[in-house]
């Protein structure tokens, strides 16, 4: 049978081919001609560094470099972990931004002892995490300072311990929960589940113009603060109320479950700390 043109040009070319590779010359690959050529270019170095053309290196010194330039990019990339971190917690605290031990009175006698409380508070926080949470009861007449020094703590433990927090009105709570502001019970029960949850949670104006919380309200409290001591999780609550009007308003059962905490009491007393509106004095 004839081969056809391309055939026989394809026969050639593989002919062609094999002629190549059987003139091409073999490397020797063994272990003695490998320290040859290893020899060879290091002499090769050593002509060029001989010459002037090779510049010295102290390796040691260039390891440090590295290492040295290693622990800064991992230092800002810790850093900028911890600022975005920072943001959403401050996000989810919903804290005024007013509220910070710099814009206190050092030294007001009122607040002074208070605020010095307070830091111990900050500073005991994580031992309190292993012994099942601890609180502090802010009480006192409205515009003493009781949301400001809570809402210092919160800010100190956000920014210095990386903590999570939630600084909620107490009437709030019981629209989002009681009085459908939070519509679905998924969303419902995401919120409740952070109530327990969070590192710290502060409670503001509870039981505020009240005798004494209606029986769901004052249950669901309890039960919340006990879920919280479980956890070891810790609380402020902030009050019009002393400890002993407290217990009326709130009941045994839930006034049971704060003592639990073993809180500090701070009483902020004096007039109000808010600016005047106007000529009005209050």
């Amino acid at each position: 049978m004839k081969k056809t043109p391309e055939e026989i040009a394809a026969d050639m070319a593989d002919i062609a081919r094999r002629r190549r590779q059987q003139q091409r010359p073999q490397k020797d690959t063994s272990p003695t001609a490998v320290r040859g050529d290893v020899q060879q270019v290091l002499k090769q170095l050593q002509q060029l560094r001989a010459g002037g053309n090779l510049p010295q290196y102290d390796y040691d010194t260039l390891r440090r470099q590295y290492e040295m330039q290693a622990n800064a990019d991992v230092q800002q990339l810790q850093q900028q972990a911890r600022v975005h971190r920072t943001e959403k917690l401050l996000a989810q605290a919903d804290l005024n931004s007013d509220w910070t031990f710099a814009n206190m009175d050092m030294n007001d006698p009122a607040l002074a002892h208070h605020i010095e409380t307070a830091h111990h508070f900050i500073n005991a926080f994580d031992h309190w995490e292993k012994k099942g949470g601890t609180g502090i009861l802010l009480y006192g007449d409205f515009g003493t300072g009781k949301s400001t020094l809570a809402g210092a703590i919160a800010h100190e433990l956000i920014h210095q311990h990386q903590k999570s927090v939630i600084f909620q009105q107490w009437a709030s709570v019981v629209d989002r929960l009681f009085f459908g502001v939070i519509e679905d019970q998924e969303s419902r029960n995401k919120y409740r589940r952070a109530l327990e949850e969070v590192d710290l949670l502060v409670l503001d104006e509870v039981a505020a113009n009240r005798s004494r919380l209606a029986e769901s309200q004052s249950s669901f409290l309890g039960h919340l603060l006990r879920r919280r001591r479980n956890l070891s999780k810790s609380i402020i609550i902030i009050s019009n109320h002393d400890p002993q009007s407290l217990h009326r308003a709130v009941g045994d059962f839930c006034f049971e479950a704060i003592k639990a905490f073993h809180p500090v009491d701070i009483a902020l007393r004096g007039p109000s700390r808010r600016p005047d509106i106007g000529d009005y004095r209050s």
